[in-house]
């Protein structure tokens, strides 16, 4: 049970009205509105404390100091005597190692380990959670007129059913002035950079002016890289900043507080203005966003709850005054992303492959995208250009200069080689390989199957290799593998063997056609 915290000013009533006045406990008690074992209490702790007159003296092992001490006494032991963990090291530990499994259970069995009779688990997380809630101390800062814009996506999708097509979630982008609290939303088709650009585009237009910095999330159509001091933020995103001259000051990592205006008008906007459209069925993303525009409109025209203004007279009194001019062309979006190059000097992009020059295999290189153009850039040097294709046929986009010599080598001459190679095994294999090569659209992969059938000679025969490929032709498969399992299970032996009908013995025992009355042309067999 906790002890009622006792009030060091009562305490100092008790003192005068006792000592100075000369009352009486019952007196004391009266005028204060306290009960006499109350009054006796206190004088009692002061007492213990040494002080039995007023003024209180002011000596070294008395006064209201010791009795502060007395009365408020730091926690540094459990009631069996037992020190207190170091508060400080538990919070450390469970930081700095969440991902290796250490809990406050864990910390609390080996503080009992040491400390037998200390704190019980309840207890420990108690005083735990009391120094946590006496270190998180938060600030209010004060927003500037027109300094920042916090902007971020909503959790919570909404479905679009067009008439002819597919149903999908459009996403809701949040974006919210600091001081006015002026919010504005818009839907999305998705999250990707492209979506993220014009959303933005839209809520300047909205505003009609520009912050002078905008503070999103560590989404990856802001910040490429996080970090607490020095972000790397998606190229296409400082474009579109020094384009409408604004700054982008991403939030610290797993620090929501930073961004706390559009935490709460995201929550606003879930409430206020999507909530009440939850059962409406939108035919389109201009459907929807008309809506939301609406919508918007009113909520930011609606009084505050505990202010007689709106937010929209906040903004335009405020805000509006302080926002940078809109540039005169609206930022025409080209997407930048940054790609691997895989071991076979190719980069995807949309599921859809582009070669770049093999000395940049396993290199990180900068590709900016249009709507019909591709461009890889590898510290800041163009080093190959591509047309975009959308045809899913044509996957591979590959300039024969980007491929070593040994592969523009395999690429001229291979195929011939192959077949050449494939002739001396047998008719059976030249066929499969021509009709492999029909099929596979990126060769590369059709020169892997070739070796493969070719390296089969190393363990069978060439008649054997030859009457496999017959088989998988029959099957209508190209596959390595599938011509491996013929092998190992001799199914073309089966195939190769002709079907025969059983033969019967001649055998004095076994009875001829004669037997039964048939006619046959051979002697007919004894009878027994």
């Amino acid at each position: 049970m906790v002890m009622e915290r006792i009030s060091m000013n009562l305490v100092i009533d008790v003192l005068k009205l006792h000592y100075q006045d000369q009352c009486s406990n019952r007196g004391v008690a009266k005028r204060l509105g306290i009960s006499r074992p109350t009054v006796q209490k206190y004088l009692d702790l002061t007492k213990e404390a040494g002080i039995d007159q007023w003024p209180v003296p002011e000596e070294e092992d008395g006064g209201l100091g010791r009795l502060r001490k007395i009365l408020f006494p730091e926690p540094m032991v459990s009631s069996s005597g037992a020190p207190l963990p170091e508060w400080s090291e538990v919070e450390k530990e469970l930081n700095a190692r969440k991902k290796s499994g250490v809990t406050r259970h864990l910390l609390w069995q080996e503080y009992r380990m040491t400390h037998p009779d200390g704190l019980g688990y309840s207890q420990f997380c108690a005083h735990f959670a009391e120094y946590r809630k006496k270190r998180d101390l938060r600030m209010h800062v004060p927003h500037a007129p027109g300094e920042e814009l916090y902007v971020d996506y909503s959790g919570p999708k909404v479905w679009i059913y067009p008439v002819g097509k597919a149903p999908f979630q459009a996403s809701i982008f949040v974006a919210v002035m600091g001081l006015s609290a002026y919010t504005f939303i818009y839907a999305t088709p998705d999250m990707k950079t492209r979506s993220w650009i014009r959303a933005h585009r839209e809520a300047f237009e909205y505003l009609g002016g520009v912050p002078q910095a905008v503070i999103p999330d560590c989404t990856k159509t802001a910040v490429l890289v996080a970090h607490r001091y020095d972000p790397t933020l998606n190229r296409t995103y400082r474009e579109m900043s020094a384009h409408y001259i604004f700054e982008i000051a991403p939030a610290r990592p797993l620090s929501p507080r930073d961004k706390g205006s559009v935490e709460s008008g995201v929550l606003s906007a879930q409430r206020a203005l999507l909530a009440p459209i939850r059962e409406v069925k939108f035919v389109s993303l201009s459907d929807l966003n008309r809506t939301l525009r609406e919508r918007c409109d009113a909520f930011n025209q609606t009084p505050f709850q505990k202010r007689p203004d709106s937010r929209t007279l906040v903004f335009e009194a405020e805000d509006r005054p302080a926002l940078g001019a809109l540039p005169s062309e609206p930022f025409e979006t080209e997407e930048w992303i940054v790609c691997r190059v895989h071991p076979d000097y190719h980069i995807s992009v949309d599921r859809f492959l582009y070669s770049v020059p093999c000395r940049l295999v396993r290199e990180q290189v900068d590709v900016r995208l249009t709507s019909t153009t591709l461009e890889i850039f590898y510290r800041e040097e163009r080093v190959a250009s591509h047309l975009r294709t959308t045809d899913p046929r044509k996957r591979f986009s590959t300039f024969k200069e980007h491929m070593p010599p040994n592969h523009r080598h395999h690429l001229d001459q291979s195929q011939e080689g192959y077949l050449e190679r494939a002739g001396k095994v047998g008719p059976d294999v030249v066929r499969f390989i021509e009709a492999l090569f029909r099929r596979k659209q990126y060769p590369a992969y059709a020169y892997r199957t070739c070796q493969g059938i070719l390296s089969l000679l190393k363990e069978y025969p060439a008649d054997r290799v030859n009457a496999a490929c017959a088989l998988g032709l029959q099957m209508g498969t190209g596959s390595y593998k599938a011509l491996q399992g013929i092998l190992k299970h001799e199914m073309d032996r089966k195939a190769l063997t002709p079907e025969t009908k059983p033969s019967v013995p001649d055998h004095e025992n076994v009875r001829g056609p004669a037997y039964y009355g048939g006619k046959t042309e051979s002697t007919p067999v004894s009878q027994v």
